[in-house]
């Protein structure tokens, strides 16, 4: 990717950057690279590209985050560079907004770079899923959210229900959805059962709770993450558009973006939720900074797991069902301690070899010897049948 073409869609930085913690030159801001000031940098894969979007009346909210992100120590990077490409204006409309963020999108899958974006309004993650699935399919999406922003009115787009427009996605497209850290007495039920009858997945709040490793296999999976800060406690961040008593912990909400981070797939993170003009002490921004420290920081311990490669680590166990002719797979990679489920899918020309490959965890074949069939494998089942 041609940094030319970046540039035409966004402006420069004004940044002003704050070093509580260490020196500048021990911080994010001396690795960063200003493409704007920088325009000859030619863009590759495994790039790290930072990027604004979303309409401002007073303060960015992703200057915001940017200038407590990068006052955080600096991370090594050997498989790229990280370049700040600035903003989208923020006078364009919203569906000029959303244009030029699908058009962002397509370039980064295509030069397989990696995508943070920064903004307020949830419902652009829809047009970051439309500019990558114009050169990818059976895509994977995983929200952090404290609810599932869905309803019946098809005739609208906001960030109450951009849900819809993925929902009905066929999985040609768009494979799987996880919603994850969903506080049930902000979720209709009307919203669960849709996410049911289309075989994806819901974590609940109270099923992370100490259990956040829980939410591994859907997000290290996932080829586009969306994190909303509205999804933490309002003690941890109090400067978002819906604030409630109840949520993730910092902590936590720190921990699955290092997670997704970890994705070999993983190729967009949007960070969205932040209302900076309400944020008290530049807390929830300072958060916000740390979800996007933690990815990259994840992005470094990529490691590239293949459990059909016929390697000495990988090792294949299959587990007989009381229906004929459907026996469970599983694959563990011995080094990395990984766990994958297979299934086979209904029309096997669709799919490379016929069968979907997912990630699950060691309590799931754990599950499998005691004869019982585990939530993940009969969902991705059901589904496989319908491809």
């Amino acid at each position: 990717m041609i940094a030319q073409e970046l540039i035409a869609y966004l402006e420069p930085l004004n940044l002003s950057v704050c070093y509580p913690f260490a020196p500048k030159t021990a911080c994010m801001s001396s690795q960063v690279i200003d493409l704007h000031g920088n325009p000859q940098t030619v863009i590759q894969p495994n790039d790290i590209l930072i990027i604004g979007v979303g309409q401002a009346h007073i303060q960015h909210p992703a200057n915001a985050i940017r200038s407590q992100l990068y006052g955080l120590i600096s991370i090594p990077y050997k498989k790229g560079k990280i370049i700040d490409a600035g903003n989208l204006p923020a006078t364009l409309a919203l569906s000029q907004q959303y244009s030029a963020i699908e058009q962002i999108a397509r370039m980064v899958a295509e030069s397989k770079a990696i995508l943070i974006l920064l903004g307020p309004y949830q419902e652009s993650f829809v047009s970051a899923y439309n500019g990558f699935s114009k050169s990818k399919d059976y895509l994977r999406l995983a929200i952090v959210d404290h609810k599932i922003d869905w309803d019946s009115d098809s005739d609208d787009f906001h960030a109450q229900n951009f849900a819809n427009l993925l929902l009905d996605e066929p999985y040609e497209k768009l494979l799987d959805i996880s919603f994850i850290g969903i506080q049930g007495y902000f979720t209709s039920q009307a919203s669960l059962d849709k996410v049911q009858r289309r075989k994806h997945e819901v974590i609940r709040l109270g099923n992370l709770r100490g259990k956040i490793l829980e939410a591994e296999p859907v997000l290290r999976d996932a080829h586009l993450v969306n994190i909303d800060i509205n999804a933490v406690r309002a003690s941890d961040a109090p400067g978002v558009g819906t604030p409630t008593p109840n949520g993730l912990y910092a902590e936590e909400v720190c921990m699955l973006a290092r997670l997704a981070g970890l994705s070999q797939n993983g190729q967009i993170l949007f960070v969205s939720g932040l209302a900076s003009v309400s944020d008290s002490n530049n807390l929830t921004s300072m958060l916000a900074a740390q979800v996007v420290w933690h990815y990259i920081e994840g992005i470094t311990h990529r490691k590239l797991e293949n459990p059909l490669k016929n390697a000495p680590e990988n090792k294949k166990y299959v587990v007989s069902t009381d229906v004929s002719n459907v026996d469970m797979i599983f694959y563990k990679n011995e080094v990395t301690g990984s766990w994958w489920m297979e299934v086979p899918v209904a029309n096997r020309k669709k799919i490379p070899r016929g069968k979907l490959l997912f990630r699950c965890t060691s309590a799931e074949y754990q599950l499998v010897s005691y004869k019982e069939i585990p939530a993940r494998w009969l969902r991705w089942y059901k589904k496989a049948q319908k491809i």
